[in-house]
């Protein structure tokens, strides 16, 4: 065994003339000053690493990854080749439409499968590695390289969403194309490039990356370079300029170019490097956190190939230690130029290719180390794994100065959770919907990922392709249309129907929306309910003040009529005369009663709609609420209404209307900025509002 490993790297290693590499590591040689086999070393560390990634290498589908399983199943290859992906945010064929289409046949496209692939590109991407570290270093080096990337925190996010296989897949091309390039083998090299360029765009960089290898280690001439660099850079350039195109025939993902985002996505590169993805949080868990001990125990043999004496002088190299941390450099700064567009939604992982040139430095500070610092190295590093995979935040607003990372495991692994938890709650409510339901959620856990475009998690869910899902918010004719409708919302803890049974519930989706001030989508609602034999004259009500607020005032009038209401002052100052006996005596509901009358005889009067909303809200409040915003919209100076109309829609959580109508009143009426109960309730809103700050972090 000890013979075939060192025959295969004599074979795969060029000569040692100074001009491509490293010279040849007697692994017989190694094999003999220690007792453990090579093959046994690598094989612990193989179980060791597996071992650490067990968890996310067990994740079920995440997010994007239901959409274009989705676009795999009902799309032919030859179709999806010709557009954006299924987020319609990038072209990358490889990773995407491919790899999917391949993949997802397989096993009934079970989720392991994809990780098992996932699992097989990394461990290839770090071989290639390896490749690329012993034709610049001694093995202790080389050993230390390979440990760094591959025990750093932001492996966690590319093991654990099955979709980074665009960044192994665009990571293990661009390692081999250096490493056939280094070879002299420019036609497999130009394939690899183009596999990683397909990828994802994280690998247009290469190009730079071979040239700094020609100049600062193979210190090759000016023609030379050019003639070796010409057919990579003809080909980054071809696939940029289509990729673009492509990009230019649908409304994708902003970019931006500014000095701004291109400064921060520098400064990230530093938090993905050293694993600090979250300054203030990271330490702390550190502190509380120690590395895993079964991974460790399977790397450190790895300590016992880090020897020093002749095997460490026969793989010196012809490369100067500056070449080297040069090539390094121009690597780091290539691969995380690509980062300054997308800085303000960056996330660690963004930096799986430039962490390559991370690795190399890693490897010079430690070729001459012994055993015990190599095993510090690997025990510092599952320590820092550890310490960064338990903090539990992660960003989540966009700004290229926020200093958490977005896509964090911790991310995906809160939403993992509740996407199996949910899941299972969504089939105990609807076991068996109709083949051509709609499923509505009026809430959901914030960055859960369960809801993801038309519904492709709920059609996963059930096997079912004509079902589909969307927000509450979202009901309308083209998402609804005549199909059967089930609506949802999360209580805090799970799943439950929104509306209990025997109600009349698109009058109830119409109200909500209303209040959601989405007019022409609850009007959609009261005219599936007419068709559903709802009652016509609730419906009719709402219909003539939707219509009303429209601008439509014909129609809002046509619902008036068919109401039989009429304008009669006599009528409507007597009913209001008795409602306001009736709640002097106490007697709420026959105050209710006659505001009602009132307002059928005094249309566009708002003074029954402000008392009566007031009396509804603490009894039936969505009545309440809409009362008092038919008052607002009536008479927009009556503040005490808005004023009531705000704190109710807080009291429901309904935090966006109610910011609206707080901003309102007091644009009107400043002088109420004073007034203690409408800063309380200012106060209590911007607590509860999204974070926006360069430190947003969700917990």
């Amino acid at each position: 065994m000890r013979a075939v490993w060192a025959a295969a790297l004599h074979n795969a290693m060029p000569p040692a003339d100074g001009r491509g590499g490293a010279h040849l590591i007697d692994f017989a040689a190694v094999s003999s000053a220690r007792s453990i086999p090579i093959w046994a070393v690598l094989l612990l560390a193989l179980v060791g690493l597996t071992l650490l990634y067990r968890v996310p290498l067990a994740t079920r589908f995440l997010n994007d990854d239901y959409l274009f399983l989705e676009q795999a199943r009902t799309q032919p290859l030859s179709h999806s080749l010709t557009t954006l992906d299924a987020l319609g945010n990038y072209y990358r064929p490889l990773s995407r439409q491919f790899y999917f289409a391949a993949l997802t046949p397989l096993w009934g496209g079970a989720p392991w499968v994809f990780h098992a692939f996932n699992y097989a590109l990394f461990l290839v991407a770090l071989a290639l590695l390896a490749d690329l570290l012993l034709a610049l270093m001694p093995l202790g080096g080389a050993i230390a390289g390979v440990a760094y990337f591959a025990l750093l925190p932001f492996q966690r996010v590319v093991l654990m969403w099955v979709s980074c296989s665009q960044d192994l897949l665009a990571l293990a091309g661009t390692l081999a194309a250096l490493a056939l390039y280094r070879r002299g083998r420019t036609g497999g090299a130009l394939c690899a490039c183009a596999a990683a360029l397909a990828s994802k765009e994280s690998a247009f960089p290469l190009v730079v990356g071979l040239l700094a290898w020609d100049w600062l280690v193979e210190r090759r001439d000016a023609p030379a370079i050019a003639r070796r660099i010409a057919p990579f850079a003809a080909l980054t350039l071809a696939w940029g300029a289509f990729s673009l195109a492509m990009r230019a025939s649908k409304a994708a993902a902003p970019l931006y170019m500014t000095p701004g985002s291109f400064a921060a996505a520098y400064l990230h590169l530093l938090q993905a490097l050293t694993g600090i993805e979250q300054p203030r949080a990271t330490l702390t868990a550190m502190v509380q956190h120690s590395p895993a001990l079964i991974p460790l125990v399977a790397l450190l043999p790895l300590t016992l190939l880090a020897f020093r004496g002749a095997a460490d002088e026969a793989a010196g190299g012809a490369t100067p230690t500056r070449g080297i941390i040069g090539f390094a450099l121009v690597w780091l700064v290539a691969f995380t130029a690509v980062t300054g567009p997308v800085a303000y939604s960056w996330s660690a992982y963004y930096y799986t290719l430039a962490a390559v040139g991370g690795a190399v430095l890693v490897g010079v500070l430690m070729r001459h180390t012994r055993a015990p610092g190599l095993a510090a190295l690997i025990a510092g590093l599952l320590w820092l794994h550890a310490g960064s995979s338990a903090t539990r935040g992660f960003a989540v607003n966009n700004s290229p100065w926020t200093w958490s990372s977005h896509l964090t495991s911790a991310y995906f692994e809160r939403a993992a959770a509740l996407t199996d938890s949910m899941s299972i709650q969504l089939k105990r409510l609807e076991p068996d919907p109709p083949a051509d339901a709609r499923l509505f959620f009026a809430t959901l856990p914030p960055y859960a990922g369960f809801q993801m475009g038309n519904g492709a998690l709920v059609r996963e869910l059930y096997r079912k392709p004509q079902i589909e899902s969307h927000f509450m918010s979202q009901f309308s004719d083209s998402t609804a249309g005549t199909h059967p409708c089930r609506f949802l919302y999360w209580d805090g803890e799970s799943l439950a129907p929104l509306y209990t049974r025997g109600t009349d519930v698109y009058f109830q989706v119409g109200c909500d929306l209303l209040l959601l001030d989405r007019l022409e989508r609850g009007l959609y609602a009261f005219r599936r309910g007419a068709a559903a034999g709802e009652s016509r004259r609730d419906l009719l009500y709402w219909i003539s003040w939707g219509e009303l607020w429209a601008g439509r005032r014909a129609a809002a009038e046509r619902a008036w009529t068919e109401l039989g209401f009429s304008d009669d002052s006599l009528s409507w100052i007597t009913h209001l005369r008795d409602a306001h006996n009736a709640l002097v005596d106490g007697d709420t509901l026959a105050s209710r009663r006659q505001l009602t009358a009132a307002i059928q005889y005094g249309v566009g009067r708002p003074e029954a709609h402000a008392v009566l909303g007031e009396l509804l809200t603490g009894r039936n409040t969505k009545y309440g609420l809409l009362e008092l915003k038919v008052a607002t919209r009536l008479n927009p100076r009556d503040w005490v209404a808005r004023a009531a109309l705000a704190r109710g829609l807080a009291s429901v959580q309904l935090d966006d209307p109610a910011r609206y109508e707080l901003a309102a009143l007091l644009t009107q009426q400043p002088e109420l900025r004073g007034d203690s109960t409408l800063a309380a309730l200012q106060h209590e809103l911007a607590l509860r509002a999204p974070q926006t700050g360069p430190d947003a972090i969700f917990k």
